[in-house]
């Protein structure tokens, strides 16, 4: 596609916002990108916090105006001239403690063919952090000289040749900020010589590392992220990289001073799970070359689903040569995401029981084994189909599922990308058991990754444990007899397989409110809703990633009427929304009513379940509001009648209130007897299985079998059937189980039931 600046009505709100007040819209008492609740990465892991494509999802954030008084330097600095090394200029910072943009003083210490490397002035950690004393935050010209040379010579030409290229930005665009700042409106503006120049700024960014260190969410940091909002507001291409411990994680020799017991006392006294001054090979460059990919794919595919854009960005570090996913999950030197996912993390880390295509699946600090199964995937692509396949990805503009279609057929393969998937899991488990020639059954290059020796830790519980079955992903359950014991080819007599034809109801999670408040205004969010005076109401409850759902039948007369209710709702504006809806069709279909205060504007980033269901009810509705709908076109029917809230992982508000409901004059009481959720009303039903079977010895003969389900979704293999599929000899032998979701809208796990040689299996 033609590279575009992504520009809304939306983001230019917001741009408005930001420079006319003091800080933004509130974030900042329930946003989301941090887990306070992380358990300490202990072992092999990283400490490096991942933050997404787009940090905060590309969403604006307060800015810190008092950050902006001691500025008299960068003002008298007016943009006359391209800047030059030595010059002072003030930047865009993030704090992600408070979730705010400040302003900050950074020195032009680096100037390459593409990049400008500024660095902050102030980098230190706050006074008393033993870090200081080390020097952890010093970076030196010699660092950022290597710095330049490695993106000018390795990451721009590969990323661009394999990616992209984003487009050129002046800084004119910057001019209403820059005014709007007291800067001049030239502030940010350079020739066209640069204007092609990525703008590193190289920080110490103010997360829970920076200011709690010995907290479990202080033993991660954020080492490098793109956030679309400073291109935006600055109108530069922008890229963050953290300052901390240039010295032992930027360039191919870095010194090891991990036994220095200078290092292992600042770490200890802070409680780090880690030594400090590890060697760390392009640790930078590599986290660098994963956040330009998001720099390019905002401007290729903004929209593009989180598995397929970090994947792609994780990938990229291989492209460039930073990580080589060819080291075995259990070996020394093993990526921490690709060993995540392999199972050969610690268990709290999680396993290969991960879905592909819903980010976060597992939650908490099992989000690494995302990015695993994400660049796992990316490896398969490239090793089956090549850079060429890797670079129609990268510029497709369909997301997800679809847009791995469209790249497939674009290239004449003979499989489907739910196909592909199901290849994958089975590779994951077999790629490097299986020796050169490849397993027994079906096409053996087909399960095989030629840059990985991947293999799965079957006796991982993380593997299996929670009920059921990962949309796109899988169980890996080594089969095993009634005590416990591992089976071998030899011993099975059987296997069957029964999976769910439903997914399991979710319970209803709205409340009765007895005292809900009497008004919203900006300071009520999630962590912070008042109670009032006034009658009791249905509540939605709320939080992040919410999809919550509160339905009855009702008569409608046959002459008709109205629908009136009284509402208050306290939301991310454009973002999350509630909804009055009815179905006519026990609940397969929904229809949302449009009231006086409704609306079908969104943020062109809303995700879709919630532009699916549009209009409804989003923002600050400040006070309670009396709403009517005319229920002419269901007159005479029995309707199922649905109140619907529906959030994004972003920032979390107030919620969604409902009382005084009047069903063509029959009151329906505030509580929530006979109510129930879509899901319970009309199950939601499991699009497939595949159940795949592995076997493998330890002399690299391997088997694999598709076991064949009716459309129940059962299946059984015996006798013969069974050995023609995983031989005799193979002493590993285990199930794949992929819960197949071909829209990448399920968010929960399908139930099955597997037994070998009548034994319940676990995973189910």
């Amino acid at each position: 596609m033609s590279r575009t600046r992504r520009s809304a009505v939306w983001a230019l709100a917001a741009s408005a916002a930001l420079v006319t007040s003091s800080v933004l819209p509130s974030i900042a008492a329930d946003a989301q990108p941090r887990d306070p609740a992380r358990t300490p990465a202990k072992g092999k892991s990283s400490d490096i916090r991942n933050v997404g494509p787009d940090y905060h999802h590309g969403k604006a954030v307060g800015l810190d105006r008092k950050s902006g008084r001691n500025l008299a330097q960068s003002k008298a600095a007016l943009a006359a001239a391209d800047p030059e090394v030595g010059a002072t200029k003030t930047w865009l910072a993030l704090n992600d403690l408070t979730s705010r943009i400040y302003l900050k003083n950074y020195t032009l210490r680096g100037v390459g063919d593409h990049i400008q490397v500024w660095v902050a002035n102030d980098t230190t950690f706050p006074a008393g952090d033993c870090r200081n004393d080390l020097g952890l935050t010093q970076v030196t010209d010699a660092q950022v000289t290597s710095f330049v040379h490695e993106f000018d010579s390795n990451i721009y030409p590969k990323e661009s040749a394999t990616f992209s290229t984003p487009p050129d930005r002046d800084g004119t665009g910057g001019a209403d900020l820059a005014g709007q700042l007291g800067l001049p409106d030239d502030y940010w503006k350079v020739d066209q010589a640069q204007s092609d120049d990525i703008v590193v700024l190289v920080d110490n960014v103010r997360d829970a590392n920076y200011s709690a260190p010995s907290t479990p969410d202080g033993q991660t940091y954020i080492a490098g992220f793109f956030y679309s909002v400073f291109n935006e507001y600055v109108d530069r291409n922008v890229m963050t990289i953290d300052a901390y411990d240039w010295l032992h994680r930027t360039g191919a020799n870095p010194p090891d001073d991990s036994a220095n017991p200078a290092y292992a006392d600042c770490a200890a006294s802070q409680g780090s799970t880690r030594p400090y001054g590890a060697s760390r090979p392009h640790q930078y460059e590599g986290t660098f070359a994963h956040e330009y990919q998001h720099l390019l794919e905002y401007y290729e595919d903004p929209d593009e689903e989180s598995w397929i854009n970090e994947g792609l960005s994780d990938w990229a570090q291989t492209l460039v040569g930073y990580v080589n996913p060819s080291i075995a999950p259990d070996a020394p030197g093993a990526d921490g995401h690709l060993a995540c996912f392999q199972g050969y993390q610690p268990p709290n880390f999680g396993g290969p029981e991960n879905s592909l295509t819903e980010w976060s699946d597992q939650g908490g600090p099992e989000i690494l084994c995302d990015y695993g199964a994400a660049y796992s995937f990316m490896e398969y692509l490239a090793s089956h189909y090549g850079p060429a396949f890797m670079s129609a990805l990268h510029r497709n503009d369909e997301g997800g599922l679809a847009g791995l279609d469209a790249v497939l057929q674009q290239f004449g393969a003979t499989v489907t990308a739910q196909q592909t998937l199901h290849n994958w899991a089975a590779a994951m488990a077999l790629d490097s058991a299986s020796g050169t020639k490849g397993p027994q059954g079906g096409d053996p290059k087909a399960f095989q990754i030629s840059s990985m020796n991947a293999k799965i830790n079957w006796a991982n519980t993380q593997a299996y444990d929670s009920p059921g079955a990962p949309p796109n992903g899988s169980d890996y359950v080594r089969l095993r007899a009634a005590n416990g014991s591992f089976l071998k080819a030899s011993d099975l007599r059987s296997l069957s397989f029964d999976g769910a034809s439903t997914l399991e109801p979710t319970p209803v999670e709205w409340e009765a409110a007895a005292t809900p408040p009497d008004a919203t205004t900006e300071a009520t969010t999630c962590g912070d809703v008042p109670a009032g005076s006034g009658p009791a109401a249905l509540y939605s409850g709320c939080g992040a990633n919410l999809d919550r759902s509160l339905v009855r039948s009702v008569s409608v007369p046959a002459g008709g009427g109205s629908l009136s209710f009284d509402a208050l709702w306290d939301t991310e504006v454009g973002w999350d929304f509630g909804f009055v809806q009815v179905s006519t069709d026990g609940g397969k279909t929904w229809t949302s009513l449009a009231t006086q205060d409704t609306t079908s504007e969104h943020d062109p980033g809303a995700v879709s379940a919630v532009t699916a269901n549009l209009p409804g009810f989003t923002g600050d509705a400040g006070t309670w509001k009396t709403e009517s709908v005319d229920l002419a076109p269901y007159a005479g029917q029995n309707v199922l009648l649905g109140f619907r809230y529906i959030t994004d992982s972003g920032v979390n508000e107030g919620g969604f209130w409902m009382r005084n409901i009047s069903v063509a004059g029959t009151p329906v009481p505030a509580t929530l007897d006979g109510w129930q959720t879509i899901s319970q009303a009309n199950p939601t039903k499991v699009a497939g299985f595949t159940v795949q079977l592995v076997g493998y010895d330890a002399a690299g003969h391997a088997f694999h079998r598709t076991l064949p389900l009716n459309g129940a979704f059962d299946g059984m293999l015996a006798g013969k059937a069974l050995q023609k599929g995983l031989g005799r000899t193979a002493t590993v032998v285990g199930a794949v189980v992929m819960y197949d979701d071909p829209t990448e809208s399920s968010t929960q796990y399908a139930r099955y039931s597997l037994k070998a040689n009548g034994v319940l299996q676990p995973g189910g």
